[in-house]
């Protein structure tokens, strides 16, 4: 069925990457929608010509003004990680989905971007894919994510697409610089998931443009060199001190997370393909 265009995309929580996100789609001639946890954050939104708001999920939904217009728009790019470190992590973000919901349900959204992430996945010591979440021993705040994806992919009412982050890296943000100097870290065999900050915004916006319903896809990088290799070089090209990482263990669980249904259904080609560009 033919999809009207889309004008006018809200993204719920711009920080690190729905910010960047946010402006791209206000170049690229869309009416954007943002939300900010505080008023000292609004100006920045503003600068970028994206209509702020304040929003806070405790996890019940609280705004100083009316929700109505964030959620007059016909996509929700959902940005909101369960993080963790909070108590009883699971049954809160699914309250926070649960209270996002009758918003969503009211209003003229027809596609939602679900910002997921690849702990969805246990470490099974082979290549990973969509169809592999759930499966194994995944964290509490994987867990929390899985159960949002299907919360949301289970409504009619909207298409919903989910898009799994690898870890995270670009615009100043590189892992190389927590690793630095460390003593005794493990799994230095085990190979590194990455995705840059643009390839994100990029496949964000493809999923938007093609407004693709029902899907799920991994965004992370191409190449997946080993942990010790790349945060060493990392660290050195960086002038930073140097990790030290312990003998491979027998027990060490890894899993290499694979794009392969991102670059051969949307036909997607990373702008960075190896985690050691564009740092």
């Amino acid at each position: 069925m033919h999809q009207p265009p889309v004008k006018t995309i809200s993204v719920l929580g711009c920080g690190w990457y729905g910010l960047p996100l946010g402006a791209r789609l206000v170049q690229a001639g869309f009416q954007v929608n943002g939300s900010t946890t505080s008023e000292e954050k609004r100006p920045l939104l503003r600068e970028h010509h994206i209509s702020d708001y304040v929003l806070q999920f405790t996890p019940g939904l609280k705004a100083p003004q009316s929700l109505h217009s964030f959620f007059d728009a016909d996509v929700l790019v959902l940005n909101i990680p369960p993080g963790r470190k909070k108590e009883n992590l699971r049954s809160w973000y699914r309250l926070l989905i649960d209270n996002l919901m009758p918003h969503l349900l009211s209003s003229p959204v027809s596609l939602v971007v679900f910002i997921s992430s690849t702990s969805v996945y246990a470490d099974l010591n082979r290549v990973v894919q969509e169809e592999d979440a759930g499966q194994g021993n995944i964290t509490n705040s994987g867990l929390a994510m899985l159960e949002a994806e299907q919360a949301l992919m289970s409504r009619s009412e909207f298409g919903t697409c989910v898009l799994r982050f690898a870890g995270l890296y670009g615009n100043g943000r590189h892992p190389a610089r927590y690793l630095a100097g460390r003593q005794g870290l493990d799994k230095p065999e085990a190979p590194v998931n990455l995705v840059h900050l643009e390839d994100c915004i990029r496949v964000t916006e493809r999923v938007i443009r093609k407004q693709i319903m029902g899907e799920i896809y991994n965004v992370c990088c191409d190449e997946h060199p080993n942990r010790e290799t790349y945060y060493t070089e990392c660290a050195r090209r960086m002038n930073l001190p140097l990790p030290a990482f312990t003998a491979t263990a027998p027990d060490e669980n890894w899993k290499q997370v694979s794009s392969r249904k991102l670059r051969e259904e949307l036909g997607y080609e990373f702008k960075y393909k190896s985690p050691y560009d564009g740092y």
